[in-house]
């Protein structure tokens, strides 16, 4: 015999159906005298209380999906500027690399020539090294210029005293390293006076100061008029890359004799500042001429190391 109750399960939902249907009646109730057009519009549109709950459904899918896209789209493209991102640093840590390694095998070429046997590197050698430190520098360095070479770009620098800067000037007047003494006669290239007053640009060039040997070259004699107004304050610049110091300073006396064993001189504060004879230079330095004729490039002590740092920074 048929049971005529229910089961539990389809009791509950038979009720869930009827109280269903009582809330829609009541909302529809509600609805009609709060906006009647409303209510029309609801009762000729969805007839039947089913098609407006699969209309509902079906709106509410819709809805759903499109937020869904809307926020896909913004992660995607967080994603993929992200991704961007990161290529890019990862491309900036590449080259960084590349740029810290050349400039370390630029350092460490340096060394191998300071090193070599005084004179003039082989051609191809010399041109690699004026282009590379022009590169680094920011302003032309080279071997020769003017067609003006002189015997020797790799060397030992020896020390020097101060020099006269004008007819009179003390050992006293000069601010620093003065236990290095004071020449008894002014330098071969004249006075140290722009005509004839000591200004800050001529302090500087003695302090920044020279000596090489012009007496020693193969024309000097013949071509001597015409040479010494040439070579006379021209700038220069020594590099101890044992160090990793650079200065740029002028020529301003002649020097030292051959029987010295040293191809170049240089003031107290070129030989201290550029830590000329530390115990890993040894006073062996590169000595080139800086092409600058409009005279922008600044006398004094040129730190390569922070130079590499900036560049490769950059």
């Amino acid at each position: 015999m048929l049971s005529t109750t229910l089961s539990s399960p389809f009791k509950k939902a038979a009720e869930t159906s009827l109280n269903l249907g009582d809330k829609y009646d009541q909302l529809m109730s509600k609805l009609a005298k709060k906006n009647k057009e409303a209510h029309e519009w609801l009762l000729s549109t969805f007839p039947d209380q089913t098609e407006l709950a699969d209309f509902a459904k079906q709106f509410m899918t819709a809805v759903t999906f499109a937020a869904q896209v809307a926020a896909t789209v913004p992660v995607e493209a967080q994603v993929q500027q992200n991704l961007s991102a990161l290529e890019e640093k990862q491309r900036n840590k590449l080259l960084k690399q590349i740029t810290e390694q050349e400039l370390e095998e630029i350092m460490s070429k340096m060394v191998s020539y300071v090193n070599m046997e005084v004179g003039h590197l082989p051609k191809e050698e010399e041109l690699y090294l004026e282009q590379q430190l022009t590169d680094l520098l920011g302003f032309e360095v080279v071997a020769e210029l003017d067609g003006n070479r002189l015997n020797h770009s790799i060397g030992i620098m020896g020390g020097e005293q101060h020099l006269m800067r004008y007819p009179g000037d003390t050992l006293s007047d000069h601010d620093a390293y003065q236990e290095a003494g004071i020449a008894p006669q002014r330098g071969a290239f004249g006075w140290f006076t722009e005509d004839g007053e000591l200004t800050e640009k001529s302090i500087m060039m003695e302090k920044y100061y020279f000596a090489v040997q012009t007496l020693y070259l193969p024309d000097w004699n013949t071509r001597h008029p015409e040479l010494k107004p040439w070579y006379k304050f021209r700038k220069m610049i020594a590099v101890n890359p044992a160090e990793g110091i650079a200065v740029v300073g002028v020529v301003g006396d002649a020097g030292p004799a051959m029987w010295v064993k040293k191809q170049f001189g240089g003031s107290p504060e070129i030989i201290r500042e550029a830590k000329i004879w530390s115990p890993k230079s040894r006073g062996r330095v590169i000595l080139l001429f800086v092409d600058d004729p409009d005279d922008e490039v600044p006398l004094g002590i040129i730190d390569l190391k922070e130079v590499i740092h900036n560049l490769v920074e950059t």
